[in-house]
């Protein structure tokens, strides 16, 4: 595989002869890749610019996933194919090791006919014969391959390319990203934009490729002409585009319309052709592929040694033989277009033309070319284009001449117009056509909504100087019906073309055309249609009936646009909900009159709510979007009464609507109230849905009621349902027959899953359920049934015996409120009543049960009768140890066998355990990992996650880990499966080094042993390493040992070097109860020793005042790979620090260290020259804490001459001086200060007395010298600045153009202090990028709304808000409300997250007001962040009680659970009460 797909760097150049290559390695250059993220159902060119990313994050995010499947689409040409090319070869040579370990496949989607499968079409790559003659394999070798592949699909990697080239009726790489064929294979598909929402759904990441920018293109034009040795012909192409110029728009030069067609690496390289060939650039499509078509043609002619015809300068001077052929060719791949068909078979393309020079010179010149067969015995001659647009275009092009020359028929028209493969098609073909347009557009004069939409569509590929005359020429053909119509419809699209633009709206004549306008609509809105449907809903006219036929013209652009993307029609709907019946019926006509349907395949009403509680759906609404829908496959309706469902279904079939419900698949009635739902209604349902695959009427206030007209109806006129799935779950069954359900399953033979779960239903249902299929002989399958949360708590041995089978191989007990007695009695009916059955189950889960009663024989049993057992759960069922000794002695003495880690038994009190039996217990154990909850362990990669075992959950103890460890050094050799095991807890100071090295040897696959708080001394832990010695174990090798929380402080110096070996890349003193004395024998012993790999070393509290420099010097010179250095609170003396730094200094070492943390020590007297030496040691330093630490502003004094000598910090990113003494600061060293530390983002000085004048100057300072594009964030809260001028201050904020964070808490803040602000923002119109504002522990009582808004206003990017401890009141608070209101009403802030309002006084607001926040909170994030991160409001210690937040929930106003909420420390007496009102409206809510 390696050695096929070495060549795939080898492409074929623009000149496309298969004589000719280039090495796509050498000119491969990076594609404008976007990772999309959102609504996954939108069509690509209606999302949300997806992030930025590169190839090589996305190479890392699949080598990263396991089994990843990977979307990538973009539009034709846009180096799709030569990226996974690019992958292939470099698999295939070992360039990148991506897939170094995996078998690659590059195969075409296009390639995958009818009946061939992925698996196929990756053994027709390897070959099979000539796998049977390199192996000598006597077997099929067809077979081999595929039972290779589908073996070992962990080990495969899938390049599937052109999943838009798919033939119909061929097998579709979908079952691939849902996982249901190989399964574990990693896959990376592309495709060109459309019909992917289901793959995007599944796949792991979808990635745009959006081919080149303009920086791309430059590099790309320079690769290429460097290659070819012609450099100078490159910079005249880059001059010609003018990429060179540092202005965006100015690139293009006067060439425009080519340059963005270099967008496409495809049409990069023929436009290179072209400027070899003419140095001249062409303007749109057609006249680049009649320039290349020319170009073929020469390099055909000169190839062929015909040197001494004229060269085709033009393309109407191709001579005629090779134009008939062209338009042979055309003709062949128009029908193959049809069916999404490229490939051309030479035998067909002969006999549709009967002439063989004609073929040769159709196949030859290099529009195509030829195929290598799949297949040794394959003869077949088939020919490929370069790329689909010159199917596209060859087929167009014949397409223009048979139109031209009116020799196309109706029928072939209808084709044309309609199918879905020939978009591109069409359009080579209008261009082509040229002033004759109009030839083929006339086929949609029409008055119909699709062929508006389509005019609108395809007249935008008119060339400017024919637009006129093709317009004069359709008005006169026109129908007078649809001229009316036309005229109609002028007004609305004006209007929509002057959406939000007065100067547009003055520019545009009265006069212009309706096509032009809508062709210019389509142009304007095809990448943001969402405004589209902004302006469609907030349409207005005194008459209603004008709304309406305006919306009716304006739904034929955004269906147009939108498609079958249900999503971006919930909008439409909302506001359709809101109409009256007869505004309905007015609707309605209006769209029969131009036959417009809604194209969606689905519609979602789950989520519809009024203003104040949730709407019900009229049922006209409901019959109007099925009768209009002419495409419906998928259906949730979430807002109906069952009345409403009947009338709906009862008007539809009544007036044979039955087309509408024809093709539906999949309904969902869930969550609605169908108590008077009537079974009738449900039979006709079922009648006219002959696809229906789903039913789902869960929790729906169902009863037995329905069920029995159900089953009478079908029984009485003797049909059959056709449905897989019924889904009836969560309502009331419990009058139901289980009779009449059997009736109902016996009548649907199709059917594969039946959910009755949490139905009320009893034991004497489930007899009467199967006692009646057992008389009518109805076999019930596994997984057939669903009754989980049903109680059967009566149920008997024999029919729990039934109910296990139905339920397949997994079985809990809670699902059916099962008890003991259930248990015992399953047991004794197949122990003692039928010893012949045997139960399926592969999995049991009875945790939770009380088994302390149950005897060791019943527990054997169970293994007894349950030969495919492979997991038991017994958590927490109150078994001891002597049990479950018992229960392995009689397994064994009645030769039961039982698997590896078959038992969960967590929870229970297991330390009576004998030795024996504990040895042998811990192999029967189920290892996982389900106890650890630290988010580091999740994330080590070298910790097997199924393989972990924590002592104490088994209440094991030391007596019980000695006891195993004294039987297995008797004799006992049967190894753990372990990788993890956690003796934390217990007492070990007992143990031996024999001890310990007995239980390694135990543990071969040990990687991670956790002995934290075990009572360990440093002794001990010489002991054990002593014997590891003699015994040959490496605990720093292989295996990772965990002895936080033990007093280690009598170790010595050479063990301690060993402990810090093997404790990883961190360690921290204190949690050893390390000393100075041991840190500096340690240093004195690890001095002479190997360097030390540790990255993050913690010495925080540990008392250094003894510590000399030498010993720091040396610590730092044997740890080369230090990053983090922690010596907060250390005691450390400044002479030290300064000595240490000097020694640093003179031996010139430089320190890796990122940060460093001083905060707490006294460094009072530290030289002015510390800022400087830090500098030259530690070049790389990010983050600085030096916070209480007793300086002064002389340590900075020399900063000036430290600048001027450009000694800086240039990667230092956040410094915190909090806490010191900075009073007499001055604006000459911060300026230089700022100077020395050019990356700084975060700038900490908290509570250091800071002069007014530095205060007012910060914000200007991070406008000036090299701050501006770094300062991210100012913390000056704790300082009094009472007396700065804030005006000062807001004017000189505006500077600071990337400052996102603002401290101001706890700083005495005038009153005056939010008016002087907002009289700043408010003259000066600013809009800054702040999204952090900290105003707590300021007085700022008397909030005026008006002031709030125009701050606000100013802040379109503010995501947090803290107003804690601010003296708020009520008044305050409503004053807050009408300010996020009328924010929120004009779209002003669209990230907000959090509000905090933490003790302040709120205790006389009402519930409505306070549900009237939360409204306007929701109204300042955009939903769609909402779905991911909920908003957080913080209303502890408010004076809130009881009556006001039942009257907020009352008046709740937020349709969506859009809240985290915390309410604690305040008046509320009923708190469960108050905490189930609450979570019914609130995401997240913390206790209270």
């Amino acid at each position: 595989m390696r050695r096929l797909y070495k060549d795939e760097n080898k492409m074929t150049p623009a000149i496309w002869h298969k004589g000719h290559t280039v090495d796509v390695t050498s000119l491969f250059t990076d594609l404008n890749l976007r990772q999309v993220d959102g609504d996954m159902v939108k069509p690509i060119s209606i999302q949300e610019e997806g992030r930025p990313t590169t190839l090589k994050e996305v190479l890392g995010l699949v080598k990263s996933t396991e089994a990843c499947k990977l979307l990538i689409t973009g539009k034709g040409g846009m180096g799709k194919t030569t990226l996974l090319k690019y992958l292939a070869h470099n698999w295939a040579t070992g360039v990148d090791s991506t897939f170094s370990d995996k078998l690659l496949f590059l195969i075409n989607v296009r390639d995958l006919h009818a009946r061939k499968t992925i698996v196929d079409a990756a053994v027709q790559t390897i070959m099979p014969e000539t796998f049977r003659q390199n192996t000598k394999i006597q077997e099929d070798p067809v077979k081999v391959l595929e039972t290779f592949i589908t073996d070992h699909d962990n080990e495969l990697v899938l390049l599937l390319d052109g999943l838009d080239e798919l033939e119909e009726g061929a097998t579709s790489p979908i079952f691939l990203f849902k996982n249901l064929e190989l399964r574990k294979s990693s896959v990376i598909l592309t495709s060109r934009p459309g019909n992917t929402a289901k793959f995007e759904q599944c796949c792991k990441a979808h990635i745009e490729v959006k081919g080149f920018n303009a920086a791309s293109i430059h590099e790309f034009i320079g690769k290429y002409y460097k290659s070819c040795n012609k450099v100078d012909l490159g910079q005249q192409l880059v001059r010609k585009f003018n990429l060179d110029s540092i202005c965006t728009h100015m690139r293009g030069g006067s060439n425009k319309e080519a340059f963005e067609l270099c967008s496409s690496p495809f049409l990069l390289l023929k436009i290179r052709t072209i400027w070899e060939e003419k140095q001249q650039l062409p303007a749109d499509l057609s006249d680049l592929f009649k320039d290349l078509i020319c170009c073929i043609l020469n390099q055909y002619r000169n190839k062929s040694g015909s040197e001494a015809l004229e060269c085709i300068d033009e393309f109407d001077r191709i001579p005629e033989n090779q134009r008939v052929a062209i338009l042979a060719l055309g003709k062949y791949t128009y029908e193959g277009l049809k069916t999404n068909k490229l490939t051309i078979d030479r035998f067909l393309l002969k006999e549709m033309v009967k002439d063989d020079e004609l073929v040769k010179l159709a196949l030859e010149p290099g529009f195509v070319y030829k195929e290598n067969p799949v297949a040794h015995d394959d003869l077949k001659q088939i020919y490929t284009p370069p790329h689909k647009l010159i199917s596209e275009a060859v087929a167009g092009f014949y397409l223009s001449v048979q139109i031209d020359n009116e020799t196309l028929d109706a029928d072939e028209f209808q084709i044309l117009r309609s199918n879905e493969y020939l978009h591109m098609t069409r359009i080579f073909s209008i261009e082509f056509l040229g002033v004759n347009a109009g030839k083929l557009l006339k086929n949609w004069l029409t008055n119909e909504a699709a062929n508006y939409f389509s005019l609108a569509q395809y007249f935008r590929y008119v060339k400017e100087k024919y637009k006129k005359d093709v317009l004069n020429n359709l008005d006169k053909i026109m129908s007078p019906p649809m001229r009316r119509k036309c005229s109609e419809m002028h007004e609305t699209f004006r209007m929509v073309l002057c959406f939000q633009n007065e100067d547009e709206q003055q520019n545009l004549g009265k006069n212009e055309h309706l096509l032009q306008m809508m062709s210019n609509c389509f142009v304007k809105y095809e990448s943001k249609p969402e405004k589209l449907v902004q302006l469609m809903l907030s349409r207005k006219s005194t008459e209603t009936i004008n709304v309406l036929t305006s919306l009716v013209h304006i739904l034929i652009m955004i269906d147009g646009l939108y498609g079958s993307h249900f999503c971006i029609h919930k909008s439409y709907f909302e506001y359709l909900a809101q109409l009256s019946d007869d505004d309905i019926n007015v609707l309605t006509k209006k769209m029969e009159e131009i036959k417009f349907t809604y194209s969606s395949d689905k519609f979602s009403f789950d989520k519809f709510k009024a203003p104040n509680q949730k709407k019900l759906l009229s049922s006209k609404f409901v019959s109007h979007v099925l009768k209009s829908s002419s495409n419906l496959r998928f259906m949730t309706l979430n807002c109906v009464k069952g009345c409403t469902l009947n009338a709906v279904f009862s008007d539809l079939i009544l007036n044979n609507d039955k087309e509408s419900f024809f093709k539906l698949e999949y309904i969902c009635f869930r969550n609605n109230d169908l108590s008077d739902f009537d079974g009738l209604s449900l039979v006709i349902l079922f009648q006219a849905t002959p696809k229906l695959r789903e039913l789902d009427m869960s929790d729906c206030n169902l009863s037995g009621r329905i069920v029995n007209t159900v089953v009478n109806e079908l029984q009485s006129r003797q049909l059959k349902l056709f449905l897989p799935s019924l889904i009836v779950s969560h309502n009331y069954f419990e009058d139901a027959d289980g009779a009449s359900f059997a009736t109902l399953i016996r009548f649907a033979p199709e059917l594969k899953y039946l959910d009755i779960g949490s139905c009320s239903l009893t034991t004497k249902f489930l007899s009467n359920l199967l006692d009646e299929c057992d008389r009518n002989g109805v076999l019930l399958s596994d997984h057939l049934l669903n009754l989980t949360g049903n109680k059967f708590v009566d149920i008997n041995g024999a029919s729990l015996v039934k109910l296990v089978k139905l339920s397949g191989q997994s079985f809990k007990w809670n699902d059916y409120s099962l008890s003991v007695a259930n248990f015992e009695s399953i047991l004794s009916y197949v122990c003692e009543i039928d010893c012949r059955v045997k139960l399926p189950w592969t999995k049991l889960n009875i945790s939770g049960l009380d088994l302390s009663s149950t005897t060791a024989e019943a527990l054997a049993c169970l293994f007894e009768i349950s030969p495919h057992l492979c997991k038991l759960s017994m958590d927490n069922c109150n078994l001891s140890g002597s049990v479950v000794s018992d229960v392995l002695d009689k397994c064994e003495s009645n030769g039961v066998v039982l698997k590896e880690n078959i038992l969960s038994l967590k929870g229970n009190n297991l330390s009576d355990i004998d030795d024996m039996s504990l040895s042998a217990l811990l192999n029967l154990i189920c290892l996982s990992d389900n106890t650890r909850k630290g988010r580091r362990d999740r994330m080590d990669s070298s910790i097997d996650h199924e393989t972990f075992l924590q002592w104490s959950d088994y209440s094991f103890s030391t007596s019980n880990l000695t006891g195993m460890i004294n039987v297995s050094m008797l004799g006992s050799d049967d190894p753990f499966s372990w990788r993890r095991l956690d003796l934390s807890g217990n007492n070990l100071v007992s143990i031996t080094g024999n001890m310990f090295v007995t239980l390694l040897k135990l543990s071969p696959h040990l990687n991670y042993l956790k002995m934290n708080s075990c009572s360990l001394s440093g002794k001990c832990i010489k002991n054990i390493l002593d014997e590891c010695e003699k015994n040959g174990i490496k605990l720093n090798g292989n295996i990772r040992l965990s002895l936080k929380s033990n007093d280690l402080s009598d170790i010595d110096d050479v063990t301690l070097v060993e402990v810090v070996g093997f404790s990883g890349k961190s360690f921290e003193w204190s949690e050893y109860s390390l000393s100075f004395t041991n840190l500096r024998d340690f240093v004195s012993r690890v001095h002479d020793m190997d360097k030390l790999m540790w990255q993050n070393l913690d010495l925080n509290d540990v008392d250094l005042s003894l510590l000399e420099a030498k010993s720091l010097f040396d610590l730092f010179e044997v740890s080369p790979k230090l990053k983090v250095f922690n010596m907060n609170r250390c005691h450390l003396q400044s002479n030290v620090l300064a000595d240490v730094l000097n020694r640093l200094k003179e031996s010139n070492m430089i320190l890796q260290l990122t940060d460093l943390f001083l905060k707490g020590n006294d460094f009072h007297g530290l030289g002015s020259d510390t800022f400087s030496t830090l500098t030259q040691c530690i070049p790389d330093l990010e983050k600085l804490d030096m916070s209480d630490c007793k300086l002064t502003c002389s340590i900075m004094k020399d900063l000036p001459m430290s600048s001027s000598n450009k000694i800086q910090l240039k990667s230092l990113q956040a410094i915190n001086l909090s806490g010191n003494n900075f009073k007499e600061l001055t604006k000459a060293v911060i300026t230089t200060f700022s100077n020395c530390f050019p990356a700084l983002e975060h700038l900490i000085i908290r509570s250091c007395n800071l002069p007014v004048g530095i205060v007012q100057y910060l914000p200007e300072m991070a406008s000036k010298m090299n701050i501006p594009l770094t300062l991210t964030s100012i913390d000056i809260g704790g300082n009094d600045l009472s007396k700065v001028k804030w005006a000062i201050f807001a004017s000189r904020i505006s500077k600071s153009t990337q400052l996102k964070i603002v401290k101001l808490d706890s700083c005495h803040l005038p009153s005056t202090f939010l008016c002087d602000i907002e009289r700043v923002f408010s003259r000066r119109e600013l809009k800054l990028r702040l999204t952090d504002i900290f105003l707590h522990h300021n007085d700022l009582s008397n909030l005026k709304k008006d002031v709030v808004v125009s701050i606000l206003s100013a802040l379109p990017s503010l995501m947090r808000l803290y107003l804690d401890n601010c003296n708020l009141k009520s008044k305050d608070l409503l004053a807050l409300i009408e300010a996020f209101s009328e924010i929120g009403s004009r779209r002003l802030l669209r990230v907000f997250n959090t509000l905090r309002l933490h003790n302040n006084d709120f205790s006389d607001i009402d519930g409505m007001s306070l549900a009237l926040l939360f409204k306007c909170v929701y109204s300042l994030c955009a939903p769609s962040l909402l779905s991911f991160i909920p908003q957080l409001v913080i209303l502890s210690s408010c004076g809130l009680n009881d009556g006001i937040i039942v009257d907020m929930v009352n008046s709740w106003q937020v349709e969506t659970k859009a809240f985290k909420l915390t309410i604690d420390d305040n008046n509320i007496a009923d708190k469960d009460a108050i905490k189930r009102k609450l979570k019914g409206i609130i995401a997240e809510l913390d206790d209270f």
